[in-house]
Parts: C-alpha cells; sequence; structure tokens
C-alpha cells in the first residue's frame, strides 16, 4: 500500500435497505479523482453492521465493480465470533478486492490471547490478507503492541488500523517491525502530528464529505489548515448526530443515500443551512 489517504467509505442505502449503485459508485470515483491511496467498503462509517445479511454481498460487488482494481479495496467482515466472520469472508471470497478488516469481536470485553486466537484462526481460513481493525471504544478490547508483534509474523496478517497513536509509534519505532506490513492510522484529530511525524497512511470516514479539502491536506503543505476545516464539519456532525448529518452531507456532494443507522431520524432545517454553510465556506463544491 502507497502512502496517502484511504477513505473508508459511507453505504447509500434506499428505504428499503438496498444499495444506491449509482451514488456509491460515483462516491468512489470522486474519491479516487481526490486522490485516494485506497479504499475501505463497509467500515464503521460504512455501517457495516447495520446493512442486511441479504444485502451484504451486493454491496460489496458494487465496490468492486466500482473501484475496478483503481487502488487497493479492504472490505469490513466484523462480527462477534470467528465462525460469524468467516461466513462473511466466505460469501465475498469469489470478489476480487485486496483484503478484509476485522475488529476484535464488540460484544464481549476479551484478552489478548483470545484477541490473538480470534485473528489467527481467521487469517488461517481466508484467502485474502486480514487487517486488524482497533477500535476499542466501541470493542472496549483494545489490541496491545506485544499482540501486534505476535499476529505480524503470520504470513496472511498484512496490517493494523488503529487510532491509537501510542500503539502506531510504538510499532514504527519497534526493531521487529515488518517492512510489509501496514500501520494505518486512523486518529483523525492528530492526522497533521501524524503526518509530521512520518505516519504516512491515514484512513477515516470524513474524507468522504471533504474530497477538496482532503486532496490539499495530502498535496500542499499545510495539513493543519485543512484538517481544521474537516474537524470543524466533524463537531458539527457531532452536534446534530454523525451518520445522519453526514447523510445530509454526502446529499450536497451529489451522492444522496440513507448512510446513517435505519433507527435515527433524518436532521432538521436548522442542522442542514448550518452543514451547508460550513462547507461553502472551506471550498466543498455542493449542489
Amino acid at each position: 500500500m502507497n502512502d496517502g489517504f484511504y477513505t473508508a467509505l459511507g453505504t447509500p442505502l434506499d428505504e428499503q435497505g438496498q444499495i444506491l449503485s449509482k451514488s456509491y459508485t460515483n462516491q468512489i470515483n470522486q474519491q479516487i479523482t481526490a486522490g485516494a491511496a485506497g479504499l475501505l467498503c463497509m467500515g464503521s462509517m460504512g455501517n457495516m453492521i447495520g446493512i442486511r445479511e441479504k444485502d451484504y454481498v451486493t454491496v460489496a460487488l458494487e465496490g468492486v465493480k466500482a473501484n475496478q482494481k483503481r487502488v487497493p479495496l479492504m472490505i469490513g467482515v466484523m462480527d462477534n465470533s470467528i465462525s460469524r466472520v468467516m461466513d462473511r469472508v466466505e460469501a465475498i471470497s469469489h470478489l476480487d478486492f485486496d483484503g478484509i478488516v476485522a475488529t476484535t469481536p464488540f460484544y464481549y470485553v476479551v484478552n489478548q490471547s483470545q484477541i490473538i486466537s480470534f485473528y489467527t484462526s481467521i487469517a488461517n481460513q481466508s484467502k485474502k490478507p486480514l487487517y486488524l481493525y482497533d477500535l476499542p471504544g466501541v470493542t472496549q478490547s483494545p489490541i496491545s503492541v506485544d499482540s501486534v508483534l505476535n499476529l505480524m509474523k503470520h504470513e496472511n496478517i498484512k496490517g493494523i488500523k488503529s487510532g491509537n497513536m501510542n500503539l502506531i509509534s510504538a510499532l514504527m519505532r519497534h526493531p521487529y517491525m515488518q517492512d510489509d506490513f501496514d500501520l494505518l492510522f486512523s486518529g483523525l484529530d492528530t492526522f497533521d502530528i501524524a503526518l509530521q511525524g512520518g505516519i504516512k497512511k491515514n484512513l477515516d470516514g470524513m474524507f468522504c464529505c471533504t474530497p477538496n479539502n482532503t486532496n490539499k491536506m495530502y498535496q500542499g503543505d499545510n495539513p493543519f489548515y485543512y484538517l481544521k476545516n474537516i474537524l470543524g464539519l466533524r463537531n458539527i456532525f457531532i452536534k446534530h448526530g454523525v451518520l445522519a448529518s453526514f447523510s445530509y452531507s454526502m446529499e450536497l456532494l451529489g451522492l444522496p443515500g440513507r448512510y446513517h443507522e435505519d433507527y435515527s431520524q433524518n436532521i432538521n432545517n436548522q442542522a442542514k443551512e448550518e452543514i451547508k454553510a460550513f462547507m461553502d465556506s472551506i471550498g466543498e463544491e455542493t449542489k
């Protein structure tokens, strides 16, 4: 994987929960045009855990078709047991993509020995490379440096996505760090500091709705300025509901769909006005 930004794609659904293929394709094209080094289909921003089982393979297929192997494409397979993760892996194993991404189980708190067992078993059975997803704010179970060093010895475990800069930095400095193991940093608030510190692969879902600012952040010489814009929009999302606000921002970019949970309401007109005004002020091309 090359250095640069990796976009955790949003998943545009209609009211029946089916993928809006044109919107998804346009989103992927927009991100690649903006300079994305790679894509994650059905991660956290992609609401993987909220997508119906019968639509899961269709979403993955649409992502593969739209990408056309232009950049590395990873697909989320998160679930609470090895067997349930492998059901997802096997369902999409016929598709042409570059790796699977899995958090630790998120219903139970698991220890480091269980984490190693969980990932090792998946890597043994998967035909696709496995990328670890460290998301302790959701899973309650952080992945330790020692566990990563143990797991990276497996020939089918190729990287980790984490928002823990201490973890990523410790791995970068470690004498046993392997050159072919990718470190994907996802701590949006400190992307500018990470870039200055040599952490060159960054992954986040906010890139979806800020393609112009993201492009400039990674192509220019002032990442602080453009990250400030992205964080400003993210903070508005937090105020009004992250995924529902995200849905409206994507609509403004000409990428309609329901990107939020099916139990969440659309944002109100006041929130819409605030989001549009801010996106216009930071140079995103709204419709």
